[in-house]
C-alpha cells in the first residue's frame, strides 16, 4: 500500500475542533449555571427557548476556543519552522514531514477532551500532555538529522518562547482583573 504524505493533513483541524468542543461544553454548562444563579437566564427564557440559549452560548464559546487554538497552532507552526531554520541544515522541508504523523497525539488528546468535558483541569492536562508528547515525538523523529547544539537550541527556543508567552498572558489577565476590581470598588 502506497503511503500518502497528505493522509494526516486533516488532523490539526479535527484536533482543534475536538479540543474547542471539549472546552466549550464545560464552559457552556458553567455559564448557564451562572446565568441561572444571577437570574438572567429566566429573562432570556422569555425571549428564547432553552435549546436555543444552550446552542447559542455553546456555539459562541466554541468559536472563541476555536480561534484561540487556531492562533496557538499558527504560533506553534511558525516557531517550529523558525527553530528548524536556525538549528537544522535541512532546506528541503523533509524534517517537517517527519513530524506530521505526530498529529495523531493531538487527535487522541482531542477525543479525550470530549470524554473529560466535565473537568476543565483534566482537559488542560490532556492538552499539555498532548503538546509535550508531540514535541518529544518531533524531537525523536528529527533528532538524527540535527546536531546536539541544534536539538538543545530547538528545545530552549520553544521553552523560552512558550514560557514568555504564558507569562505575558498571565500578566495581562492579572492586570485586567485588577483594573476591573478597582473600577467596581
Amino acid at each position: 500500500m502506497k503511503k500518502n504524505v497528505y493522509m494526516t493533513g486533516y488532523l490539526p483541524l479535527f484536533s482543534i475542533i475536538l479540543f474547542s468542543s471539549g472546552f466549550a461544553i464545560y464552559f457552556e454548562r458553567l455559564l448557564i449555571d451562572k446565568l441561572k444563579y444571577f437570574g438572567v437566564y429566566q429573562g432570556m427564557q422569555e425571549l428564547f427557548k432553552d435549546h436555543v440559549i444552550h446552542l447559542s452560548v455553546g456555539f459562541c464559546l466554541f468559536l472563541l476556543f476555536f480561534m484561540g487554538f487556531a492562533a496557538l497552532k499558527l504560533l506553534s507552526d511558525t516557531l517550529t519552522h523558525l527553530s528548524l531554520f536556525f538549528f537544522s541544515s535541512d532546506s528541503e522541508g523533509t524534517l517537517l514531514q517527519e513530524g506530521k504523523s505526530g498529529g495523531w497525539f493531538f487527535f487522541a488528546g482531542g477525543m479525550l477532551a470530549i470524554i473529560f468535558n466535565h473537568s476543565v483541569l483534566l482537559i488542560c492536562i490532556v492538552f499539555v500532555a498532548a503538546s509535550l508528547v508531540y514535541f518529544f515525538y518531533l524531537l525523536l523523529r528529527i533528532g538524527g538529522n540535527l546536531t546536539t547544539f541544534g536539538i538543545i537550541g530547538m528545545v530552549f527556543m520553544h521553552l523560552f518562547f512558550w514560557a514568555g508567552f504564558g507569562l505575558i498572558v498571565v500578566y495581562t489577565v492579572l492586570r485586567l482583573y485588577n483594573a476591573f476590581v478597582a473600577a467596581i470598588t
